[in-house]
């Protein structure tokens, strides 16, 4: 593993980011924390084979355009691969797609300057490239998209949209099926779940000192 990101610079790019957090967090009653437990997570955990992969999409998207908006010739392997998890928060188009239909389907607004289709399809080869482009390219839109993939992977596995409410079991399956489609709580989910606390933790102190 080559890694991108070290862990300073992770927290670099959580600390640049944190009004955007911050309003997510108004917008979506989803703690703070939480997106900063699995920005970190993600981010350390990404290396140079998930930029080569986001290429990979990229080139498949290409030859799909140059051909009318038809099936590439190749299709199998590295150039037949139409979706990666990309951006901070490692979301793949067609999750983050669900996740925009989830929303919608329980009420919970999204930012009309973003200006998505009213009838997003993850079988839809248009709209999956339109949503991996943005999640590849507009960082705000990325947080945003995981913050909804959170709320819908918490609603999945708990039944509840209430985060703050959460047991610490509940908080880790969530963020287990943040990252897997699985209801058992993994590593991932535990791991995520202790930066989460620390995070908390780190929060609590800044709002005491004032920041």
């Amino acid at each position: 593993m080559l890694p991108r990101y070290s862990a300073r610079k992770a927290e670099k790019i959580i600390a640049r980011y944190d009004g955007w957090l911050r309003r997510i967090e108004s917008s979506y009653a989803l703690p703070r924390a939480c997106m900063q437990a699995v920005l970190y997570r993600e981010i350390t955990g990404m290396d140079w084979l998930d930029a080569a992969a986001d290429g990979a999409v990229a080139f498949y998207y290409l030859r799909y355009r140059l051909r009318g908006r038809k099936t590439p010739r190749f299709t199998r392997g590295p150039l037949g691969k139409t979706d990666s998890s990309t951006g901070y928060a490692q979301i793949f188009a067609r999750v983050a797609i669900r996740a925009v239909r989830f929303a919608a389907e329980q009420g919970i607004a999204f930012p009309e300057e973003w200006q998505l289709p009213s009838a997003l399809s993850p079988e839809n080869p248009d709209h999956v490239w339109l949503m991996w482009r943005r999640l590849h390219r507009d960082r705000r839109f990325n947080l945003c998209l995981a913050a909804l993939n959170l709320l819908s992977a918490g609603w999945e596995v708990n039944g509840s949209l209430h985060i703050a409410d959460y047991t610490p079991e509940e908080m880790q399956r969530m963020f287990t099926r943040y990252n897997a489609n699985t209801r058992q709580i993994n590593e991932y989910g535990r791991e995520t779940y202790r930066l989460y606390l620390r995070y908390c933790q780190k929060n609590a102190e800044g709002l005491a000192a004032g920041a």
